[in-house]
């Protein structure tokens, strides 16, 4: 498998992430924000649901947006993929490095800034891991063009 190859399923493997991921967000939400909630407020969401319900339900739904916004990207991502990454243009790869950084570095810098490291920051780096792969490999071949 060549470089360039290797770097656009990684790629592709990062869309999918990132739209599964998104859409996880908007569905599950309150399963996977409880801890950042706590971590950010220092109560439950429940407790807090009982207390502020409309800040309660706002955090939820700027979650839910962050959820669109993430699977937006990532169907951006793979359309990215399928029109130039592949075929070695480097605007492609200007655009994922592009994409992939404002998502993964808000996303760990969020996670930073709130000092909380816990288990879904393991998804964010697992993104970034993945952009990482998928722009490295085939760099050489892409940005000698």
């Amino acid at each position: 498998m060549n470089n360039l190859k290797l770097g656009t399923f990684f790629m592709n493997f990062m869309g999918f992430y990132m739209v599964g991921m998104g859409v996880l967000m908007i569905f599950v939400t309150e399963i996977m924000f409880i801890s950042d909630f706590f971590e950010y407020t220092g109560t439950t969401y429940a407790q807090y649901l009982a207390s502020d319900q409309l800040f309660a339900e706002i955090f939820i739904l700027q979650k839910k947006v962050m959820g669109f916004m993430v699977s937006g990207i990532g169907a951006l991502v793979l359309f990215i993929v399928r029109m130039g990454y592949r075929k070695g243009e480097k605007w492609a790869w200007y655009a994922l490095l592009l994409a992939g950084c404002l998502v993964w570095g808000t996303f760990i810098g969020y996670k930073i800034l709130i000092m909380y490291y816990g288990g879904s920051m393991i998804t964010f780096v697992i993104g970034a891991a993945l952009l990482v792969l998928g722009l490295i490999f085939p760099a050489k071949e892409i940005l000698k063009k």
